[in-house]
């Protein structure tokens, strides 16, 4: 697995618990945003199969895993500014490659057009797009729309979910190299939603003039738990480009 190095640091009132590997050679620091009230431990296969080749930056979230809940907004703008704050307190230097799994896909898109000197590309797991509360929820069978509107009490509100799509409205990637990974294979959804998810990953790739988007058919919503091989091999492709 390599060594590793970590801890708690206070950022903006809340001690986030962080973990960074080894570095090994040239090469962008990869930073892994999890997926909405998911912990660091959600990257362990992908972290295996990087280890020793990469150096990798994971941590949780304010009100996640082994990070103290916080009495601040918990809007992406906010985690944004946390996580810069902890990457430089943390002494880990840039450039990063920004992997960002479903609501981790709104916060690295966002931490890369704020800070586009720092990113050195961007990964878009089967990412959160700025329409799908208006345009795919409603298309979700009345159960798994109950189960996604009730799902907002682990860390941001429903309302500060949607403030978050909004933070990204509009803001383009210009040419940071940019990969959209899809999942295929996705029963939650009825047909009309998943035609519009599918519709929304392609619009992702056109965030950015250098971009690539793979569809990974045997795969599903947690395309890195689905399929790490790949997803593992896709992250090491970006890092040589």
């Amino acid at each position: 697995m390599g060594n590793s190095v970590g801890g708690r640091i206070a950022i903006n009132g809340a001690e986030l618990y962080y973990e960074r590997t080894d570095k090994t050679g040239k090469g962008p620091v990869v930073v892994f945003e999890s997926g909405y009230g998911w912990d660091m431990e959600n990257w362990e296969p992908i972290r295996k199969r990087l280890a020793g080749s990469v150096e990798m930056f994971f941590y949780d979230r304010a009100g996640v895993g082994k990070s103290d809940k916080s009495d601040g907004p918990l809007h992406s703008l906010q985690i944004v500014w946390n996580l810069k704050d902890l990457l430089q307190v943390a002494k880990v230097e840039p450039p990063y490659l920004m992997v960002g799994h479903s609501f981790g896909g709104i916060n690295v898109r966002l931490f890369a057009h704020l800070y586009p000197d720092d990113t050195a590309g961007v990964i878009l797991l089967d990412s959160c797009h700025e329409d799908q509360n208006q345009k795919m929820v409603p298309l979700f069978s009345e159960q798994v729309k109950e189960e996604y509107l009730s799902q907002f009490t682990v860390e941001a509100t429903l309302e500060e979910f949607e403030q978050s799509l909004e933070q990204v409205r509009g803001k383009s990637l210009g040419n940071t190299t940019l990969l959209v990974v899809t999942g295929g294979t996705q029963p939650h959804h009825t047909a009309e939603s998943m035609r519009e998810w599918l519709n929304f990953q392609m619009e992702l790739a056109e965030l950015s003039s250098t971009s690539e988007h793979v569809v990974i058919e045997e795969a599903g919503h947690a395309v890195h738990l689905d399929n790490p091989v790949l997803v593992t091999s896709l992250i090491k492709k970006m890092i040589i480009q």
